[in-house]
C-alpha cells in the first residue's frame, strides 16, 4: 500500500500556507505564486483552459444570520462555475460569456457553515448565500491583509543614538 501525502490549505492567524511546506504570506496572490514543494500533494499551477481570465464587479451585504455575495457576470455557463471552501476560505469560479473566467479566493472574517450555504445563477449574476455560524455583525467580507512592521536596528555597540 502506497501511503499519499495530502497537504491542506491552513489560513491561520491572517496567514496562508500548505500544512507541508510552512511557507506563509498574508498576501493570497503571493501565496499562489509561491513555487511548489515536493513533499505533498498539492496543485500550485492552474491549466491552461484557453479562457481569458477577467475581473468582475461584486459586491456583499449581510443579515443577522448570511453574509450575500453578488457577482455581475453575464450569461455565466453554471454547468462549469462553482464556489466551494470551508468554514473559512471561499474559493469562486464562474465561467462566462462562452470564453471568461472569474477566479476569486476570500479567507472570510467570519466563521461559516458551507452545509447550509447556497449559490443561485440568473442570467446577469450569481448570488452566494453564506449561512453564518454565529448571527454576528461582520467588519467586512474578508480578512484584511497583515502589514509587518519592519524591527528597528539596534546599534552595534548596545548604545542608543540621540
Amino acid at each position: 500500500m502506497t501511503e499519499v501525502n495530502l497537504c491542506i490549505f491552513l489560513c491561520f492567524e491572517r496567514l496562508k500556507y500548505w500544512s507541508c511546506c510552512k511557507r506563509r504570506t498574508s498576501d493570497f496572490n503571493t501565496f499562489l505564486s509561491q513555487e511548489g514543494c515536493t513533499k505533498g500533494n498539492h496543485l500550485w499551477r492552474k491549466k491552461d483552459t484557453g479562457k481569458k481570465i477577467v475581473p468582475c464587479r461584486f459586491d456583499w451585504h449581510q443579515t443577522g444570520s448570511q453574509v450575500i455575495i453578488s457577482i455581475y457576470a453575464k450569461n455565466s455557463i453554471p454547468e462549469q462555475s462553482y464556489a466551494e471552501g470551508n468554514s473559512t476560505l471561499l474559493n469562486i469560479h464562474i465561467i462566462f460569456e462562452g470564453e471568461k473566467e472569474f477566479d476569486q479566493k476570500i479567507c472570510l472574517w467570519g466563521v461559516i457553515d458551507m452545509t447550509k450555504s447556497n449559490m443561485n445563477m440568473t442570467a446577469t449574476k450569481i448570488e452566494i448565500a453564506l449561512k453564518k455560524a454565529e448571527p454576528m455583525s461582520w467588519a467586512r467580507l474578508d480578512l484584511p491583509p497583515v502589514k509587518i512592521m519592519p524591527k528597528e536596528r539596534e546599534p552595534e555597540n548596545g548604545v542608543a543614538e540621540d
